[in-house]
């Protein structure tokens, strides 16, 4: 994944319980699923806030996307 066009395309998340989201990713055609407690990085993505923000340990939307989506490729053994 090199753009975040790319990355918001592939990458998809709902809210599933207090602190927890179900994030899908599409890798290589195919759909992979797993449960994320990564709240920062859900939050980042939500926030319209382009700016610098001190209290956020992702400083991009990519950077975000790009954490989640590395997460489901670790729970499902993707390589």
């Amino acid at each position: 994944m090199n753009t975040l066009n790319q990355l918001q395309k592939n990458v998809s998340f709902l809210f599933s319980s207090y602190g927890h989201n179900k994030v899908t990713i599409i890798f290589r055609g195919k759909e992979y699923k797993c449960i994320s407690t990564n709240t920062q990085a859900t939050d980042r993505i939500k926030d319209d806030n382009e700016g610098l923000d001190r209290n956020s340990y992702y400083t991009t939307k990519k950077e975000a996307y790009l954490s989640l989506y590395n997460e489901v490729k670790r729970a499902n053994n993707l390589k």
